[in-house]
């Protein structure tokens, strides 16, 4: 399990915390783990700052969303930095109530991993005590999975986890045939299962979402 926090609410040795900001946190006197593939490019992340109380605050939001989607998430595997993370607090330096990065990358886990971990929640520490503050991932996912749907081949789909899982099983059928092409005397057909399991799953994510959405909007209409 994934928790996020900032390094003021949660200045606290007893847990395990990763700072995922640019500078390492040392702002905040924090010296402990990084890990700064998570981390925004101060390009952008300079031009958002410029921006703040220039131009309208949903199309300056809309704009970090997307560059950080180009610059960083697209680069990574959301399974693989999950294990990496796992059990671990990710900080930064917003309040829960704030904008920041590290609620686009709980919102990213949540889309693309779905019910196989179990949602990234905000944390804090209160008078020593740990409290939950809530899911601040989810009030930005529907911009994410707006900008992932702009910026990637769905391949038909309409879920995004169903195109990541479909993804996943077209580099395994990719990562069969090239090892074939190299070592034709042995057999990779556990690649290939592995990857028609992945496009079973992906047809499934994409069943299920097409019900929850057909729920939301027959909802809507009561």
């Amino acid at each position: 399990m994934i928790t996020t926090s900032s390094y003021k609410d949660f200045d606290t040795n007893l847990y395990s915390r990763v700072s995922i900001s640019k500078d390492r946190g040392k702002d905040a006197g924090f010296s402990g783990e990084t890990f700064l593939e998570l981390a925004p490019k101060e390009e952008f992340f300079r031009v958002w700052k410029n921006n703040r109380g220039v131009i309208p605050e949903d199309e300056n939001t809309r704009y970090y969303v997307e560059e950080y989607y180009k610059q960083v998430l697209s680069k990574l595997d959301p399974a693989e930095v999950y294990r990496k993370l796992d059990y671990k607090t990710l900080l930064c330096y917003e309040d829960s109530s704030e904008f920041c990065h590290r609620h686009l990358v709980a919102a990213w886990f949540n889309l693309l991993l779905g019910d196989t971990i179990r949602p990234v929640t905000e944390i804090k520490m209160v008078d020593g005590k740990l409290e939950v503050v809530g899911d601040c991932g989810s009030r930005y996912e529907s911009l994410l999975e707006t900008v992932i749907k702009k910026n990637e081949r769905m391949c038909g789909f309409s879920s995004v986890r169903a195109r990541y899982l479909f993804d996943l099983g077209e580099k395994l059928e990719a990562l069969a045939d090239e090892k074939e092409s190299t070592d034709p005397e042995h057999n990779y057909d556990y690649l290939r299962q592995a990857a028609c399991f992945r496009r079973c799953d992906a047809d499934a994510a994409e069943e299920e979402y097409r019900a929850r959405q057909k729920k939301l909007v027959s909802e809507a209409k009561k």
